[in-house]
């Protein structure tokens, strides 16, 4: 006899994980929050290497001026004006991320410095792209048409 998988008791049953249906329905909503969660957390990669080129290209274009080395005209401004854009994409995937982690809107508005209603306001209708993927069923192979 073996003990459950999700609280630990023992299993009066052979070759049974779980003692009771609740607890193998709660194992099965934790995998797919954990599972749900590795995707924000890839989509947070994401956003933040594209924050971080950007800073770095403005960056090296700021060390062109120091170095009296004439830019583009109007460059500093176009490569500083998706920094903003950017960084409200990464503080709304991070909170689905949270969201996936298990994270009340509390806690996310607590980070925020608003509100919990303000914050499931604001996030709450948030989707990754990998989300409405999923919810319009298989996307079709590269190439081809529909």
């Amino acid at each position: 006899m073996g003990v459950c998988a999700w609280c630990q008791k023992p299993l009066g049953r052979p070759r049974a994980r779980f003692c009771t249906a609740a607890h193998r329905q709660a194992a099965y909503r934790a995998r797919r929050h954990a599972e749900a969660a590795v995707l924000a957390r890839v989509a947070l990669y994401q956003i933040t290497d594209e924050l971080t080129a950007r800073c770095y290209a403005l960056r090296m274009a700021l060390d062109e001026i120091v170095e009296q080395r004439d830019p583009a005209p109007g460059m500093h401004t176009y490569m500083a004006a998706d920094v903003p854009h950017l960084a409200r994409e990464l503080i709304r995937v991070a909170a689905v991320a949270d969201r996936r982690a298990g994270a009340t809107w509390s806690q996310i508005g607590d980070a925020l410095g608003i509100s919990a209603d303000a914050a499931r306001a604001r996030y709450g209708h948030v989707r990754l792209v990998t989300d409405q993927a999923e919810m319009s069923g298989p996307m079709p192979p590269a190439g081809s048409t529909p």
